[in-house]
């Protein structure tokens, strides 16, 4: 099921969209707030362990937000290849 959803967006948010093509904005924007929640919820996690473990050292936490980034960017990958 979907459902229509009208938003604004500033206009270089727009110029990018606007340049993925009329008939793939919706999968696009799917795909990024996808993503977003996805990052959000091993974020949450994240911060689940931590609070177990002690806080982690400013490099160490980045280090494990670019690992999250890296698992992510790998996952999209894979879906696409999956779709194609």
């Amino acid at each position: 099921m979907t459902k229509r959803i009208t938003i604004s967006v500033p206009d270089d948010v727009a110029a990018h969209l606007e340049g993925v093509g009329a008939r793939r904005v919706s999968g696009y924007v799917t795909d990024a707030i996808r993503h977003l929640v996805r990052r959000e919820e091993q974020l949450r996690q994240l911060d689940e362990v931590f609070a177990r473990t002690g806080n982690p050292q400013a490099p160490d936490r980045e280090r494990a937000e670019r690992f999250l980034d890296d698992v992510a960017a790998w996952q999209s990958t894979q879906r696409s290849g999956q779709r194609a």
